[in-house]
Order: structure tokens, then C-alpha cells, then sequence
């Protein structure tokens, strides 16, 4: 074939393409749109139009969104939503100027209804050049009266902790049975700036040190405008991506200075990174926090090539003290039951984000049989049509394939509005484990699982756009997951067992946790 034909034949093709998409407004369409990657045919429109943005979102929703059937249930007529709002995003169009916060009021009013937990919705302002976010989860979670609170208080053992409390059980050598690590990049970027006598505090010093020479040597001055030039760009270092780079760029700049404690921090930490937590309880009950499910990535050799490619040794040090924190609680677990005493487990996933569907088999998994859990029923998209769901199917999450005991004594799983996602899998499976219980407050409501966007193509779901490079991005599952029962639980989240509030005063002033205090007290007294 030659190459003048090629190129007619694609263009054919690419016409018929175009007009496929541009007719696709609300009229379902049997061929699936390659809403899943940078593509010109269907993101072109959007690039400067705002019903452009608009038309895209509700048609690649409409192709691509898991719970249709459920939102009409509740009420929700789609087709009515763009009958409505493709107007008032021409009327942008007609605009001069339009401010981030018009955009984002109006998307918001959009998608707000959509029960989607994990449903996250960017467009960009091409006026601006700025990209408005809206969560639909977030719009509905943050109406709940414990929701700021808790969000900003996580899980503590201050109080716990205290040898004078008499909490937790004592080694041989007397020293309380108490580990805790964190890889999360805040608390690295923390250890370096806050850390008496090391990092930060190093130059602090030395600046004071060598402002209070009489008689400065050339050599000296140049060291006290090096050290306060680098005070202040450190001063600029935040929690972000960004930030993160900046800071290593510092590091690796002023290695010759050999500062206690400035060392490079891996990047992977910010999206990988974790704090662990483990503590033997009063009567033998193993605790265990850990702020997300990213076990696999510390303890699990091929998921750590992924989640830390080319990783340094001092990234691997950081590894270890995770997987010894965690092997510390398991192999604990084991003994005491082993030699009769264990007396009870507890689980903290509360402010948990969630994360991967494999560390199940590190948390409850590693209490219960092989062989993999039924966590309830689990459904896919199977067509570009509005409902074409497949049928339900039994969904199953990981158990630990290596020896270990069963547990039978109680089983604790600690969580609250701010638990999600995993956290919320976890939850769900304690109402299917005899001796398992759930204590704290219902959950933030986003069980449906997400996959990667490799996936679209067959899938007929997957992330709409691609984050930070199409006008439209929607980070969107994959899975409906309901219950065993056949329950859609999006949008609601998992009832406790016993219900217990937290007292938010109490533990910011003491390190006093009433939800934990009740778990302890089911374990000890059975009720």
C-alpha cells in the first residue's frame, strides 16, 4: 500500500472518527471513545470551550461511570443533568472572563450528586490557565459535624506510651513493647528541620556560633552567608512533589558542609510513604496503626521495584524499619497465640486513605485461613452503554499464603470518617469474620476499586483524561463493590458494630482516645 493511500484511508477514518464524536452528546454510542488518554478527537473541543469540558465530562461519565443503576435509584435523571447544565457552560462560553470559582461552583453543582467515593473531577480554566478540583465525596463528607476534627486529629499513642499510665506490657528489661516508624515524606522533611542538635537546627546553631566571633576569619564569613543563604531556602521547603525536589537539590548542593541529618529524601516517598505503629496493649492485644495500605511496597520484594525503582541504601534502611515494625506486631501475634496468651488483636485504620487491595493479606489476612477472602460482590462495565454491567460476581481480597496461626480470640478493627477506600474494605470484612468487631464511626463511603487507565480499552472504564494534560481529568473506579448481600454501600460507607465517638479535646490535651479505650475494653471484658 503506498503511502499517499495510507494517509487517505486514515484520513477517512479520522472524519468518521470526528464526527463520531461530536454527535456523541447524549445519544449513546455502541463504539468506545477513547476517553482513557490524550486524544485530540475527543478532548479537541474541550481545549477552549467550556461546553466543550462540559460534554466530555457527562459523556465520558455516561460511558464510563460503575453505578448508574444505583444513582437512579436515589433519584438522579443524567440525562436531565445535561439538559440542564450544557447551557450555563455555553453561557461561560459567551463570558470575557471566567474565574476559577465560577467554574468550580458550577462543575460542583454537576457531580455533587454522584455517590462515587473516590471520584476526584479537574477541568481546566483556559482563561486562567489553572485547573478547579471538585470531590463529590469530599462536598458531602465535609457536612459531617466530626468530620474537620477528626480529619486533622489522627491516631495517637502519646498517652499510651507513657510507662506511668501502665498501658502498655514491659519487655524483660523493663522497656515498654512499643515500635513506631514513618517513611511519609512530611515526617522526613520534619526529622530534618525540627530535630534538636541535628539537621536544621545544626545550622542554627552554627549561624549563632559564628555571629558571636570578635574576630571573624574570611573563611568564617563566607560560611555564616552560606549557612543563612541556606536557612532561608530551606525555609521554602513544603510537602509537596515540588518540594521535595527542591529540598534534595539542597541536600546534593551542600553535601560538603556534611550537615547532621541532610541527606537526599526518595521522591517515592510522598506518594508511598507510611507511619506504622506497633504496641503490646495491657493483657496481651496486639495494636497495630499504619496511615495507608502500602504494605506491599515495604514488605513484598517486587512491589518494592515498582513503588521504589533504583532505590539508594538509605531508601532501603527506611524499608526495613517499616517491615520491622510490622514483623515485630505479626511475629508477636504468633507467639502469644502460640503459647496461649494472646489476648486480643487491634487494628487502626482510621484516618486510613486506602491503597493497595494486596496489603489485605498483611492486616486481616494474616489473621484468617489461605486461600483468599470473600469481601462481598463485585461487578464491571462490559459495554459503552449506560447500564451495560456485568452480572455480579463473588470479590475476593488476598490472605497470606504462608503459615500462620489463626486467630480466635477478638479481633478489633478501629475506624472512622476519615477512613476510606481500603480502610473501608477492611471494615467491610470484619462483619464477615466471627470474632472481628468494627468500633469508631461509619466511614467516609468510596468502596469501589480503581485500577490504572492500561486498562480502558476493554474494560469501557478507567481514569477519563490524563491528570495535568487534558482539559478534562476524572480519577474514577473501576469495580462496583457491594456487600455479600448484594448492598451498595458508595456514598454511605460501613456501620460500626458498637458506635463510640471521639472526644477530640480529650485527645489533643492528655493523648486520651475514647474509641480506642472502647476497643480495649471489648477485648478485656466481652462486651
Amino acid at each position: 500500500m503506498t503511502r499517499i493511500m495510507k494517509h487517505k484511508i486514515l484520513s477517512i477514518i479520522g472524519a468518521g472518527l470526528l464526527l463520531l464524536t461530536l454527535g456523541a452528546c447524549r445519544e449513546q454510542s455502541d463504539t468506545l471513545v477513547s476517553y482513557g488518554h490524550q486524544d485530540q478527537l475527543s478532548f479537541g473541543e474541550a481545549e477552549n470551550s467550556y461546553a466543550g469540558k462540559f460534554k466530555v465530562l457527562w459523556n465520558g461519565l455516561n460511558q464510563s461511570y460503575a453505578l448508574w443503576d444505583y444513582e437512579k435509584e436515589l433519584g438522579l435523571d443524567w440525562d436531565a443533568v445535561y439538559d440542564q447544565y450544557l447551557p450555563q457552560f455555553e453561557a461561560l462560553d459567551e463570558q470575557e472572563d471566567v474565574t476559577d470559582n465560577q467554574l468550580k461552583e458550577l462543575t460542583e453543582q454537576v457531580v455533587s450528586p454522584l455517590h462515587d467515593g473516590h471520584m476526584n473531577v479537574q477541568l481546566k480554566n483556559h482563561k486562567t490557565g489553572k485547573y478547579i478540583t471538585v470531590s463529590p465525596s469530599m462536598v458531602r463528607n465535609s457536612k459531617r459535624p466530626e468530620f474537620v476534627a477528626v480529619r486533622n486529629t489522627p491516631p495517637t499513642l502519646k498517652y499510651y506510651a507513657n510507662k506511668a499510665n501502665g498501658e502498655i506490657e514491659l519487655d524483660e528489661d523493663g522497656t515498654p513493647i512499643y515500635l513506631e516508624y514513618s517513611t511519609a515524606s512530611d515526617d522526613l522533611l520534619e526529622k530534618f528541620t525540627d530535630t534538636e542538635k541535628s539537621g536544621q537546627q545544626w545550622i542554627n546553631d552554627s549561624i549563632t556560633a559564628l555571629k558571636n566571633l570578635t574576630t571573624p576569619t574570611a573563611e568564617e564569613v563566607d560560611m555564616l552567608k552560606v549557612l543563612t543563604d541556606l536557612n532561608k531556602e530551606l525555609d521554602e521547603v513544603e510537602d509537596t512533589k515540588e518540594g521535595i525536589a527542591l529540598y534534595n537539590e539542597l541536600a546534593n548542593r551542600y553535601a560538603y558542609l556534611n550537615i547532621p541529618g541532610f541527606d537526599p529524601i526518595d521522591e517515592n516517598f510522598y506518594d508511598n510513604g507510611m507511619k506504622i505503629r506497633f504496641a503490646l496493649l495491657k493483657g496481651n492485644i496486639a495494636y497495630l496503626y499504619f496511615s495507608d495500605f502500602a504494605l506491599s511496597y515495604y514488605l513484598n520484594k517486587e512491589y518494592t521495584n515498582e513503588g521504589f525503582p533504583n532505590a539508594s541504601e538509605a531508601t532501603l534502611a527506611h524499608i526495613k524499619k517499616v517491615e520491622e515494625v510490622w514483623n515485630s506486631w505479626f511475629n508477636t501475634i504468633q507467639e502469644l497465640h502460640k503459647a496461649g496468651k494472646l489476648g486480643g488483636v487491634i487494628i487502626d485504620v482510621r484516618n486510613n486513605g486506602g491503597g493497595s487491595m494486596n496489603d489485605y493479606r498483611y492486616v486481616l489476612g494474616s489473621l484468617i485461613p489461605s486461600g483468599g477472602f470473600e469481601i462481598g460482590q463485585a461487578r464491571y462495565r462490559r459495554g459503552t452503554g449506560r447500564l451495560d454491567y456485568s452480572p455480579l460476581m463473588p470479590a475476593y481480597a488476598p490472605t497470606m499464603d504462608e503459615e500462620h496461626a489463626l486467630i480466635t480470640k477478638p479481633i478489633v478493627v478501629l475506624a472512622n470518617c476519615a477512613s476510606v477506600s481500603m480502610a473501608e474494605i477492611t471494615s467491610l470484612g470484619t462483619k464477615y469474620i466471627d470474632n472481628a468487631t468494627l468500633i469508631g464511626k461509619r466511614t467516609w463511603g468510596g468502596l469501589c476499586g480503581l485500577i490504572g487507565n492500561e486498562f480502558f480499552s476493554y474494560n469501557y472504564t478507567g481514569h477519563i483524561g490524563e491528570e495535568g494534560k487534558t482539559p478534562v481529568y476524572v480519577y474514577l473506579p473501576l469495580v462496583a463493590q457491594f456487600t455479600r448481600e448484594g448492598q451498595l454501600l458508595e456514598g454511605v460507607g460501613v456501620t460500626p458494630d458498637i458506635e463510640v465517638d471521639l472526644d477530640v479535646k480529650q485527645l489533643r490535651s492528655t493523648g486520651k482516645d475514647t474509641q480506642l479505650d472502647r476497643a480495649l475494653q471489648f477485648i478485656r471484658n466481652g462486651n
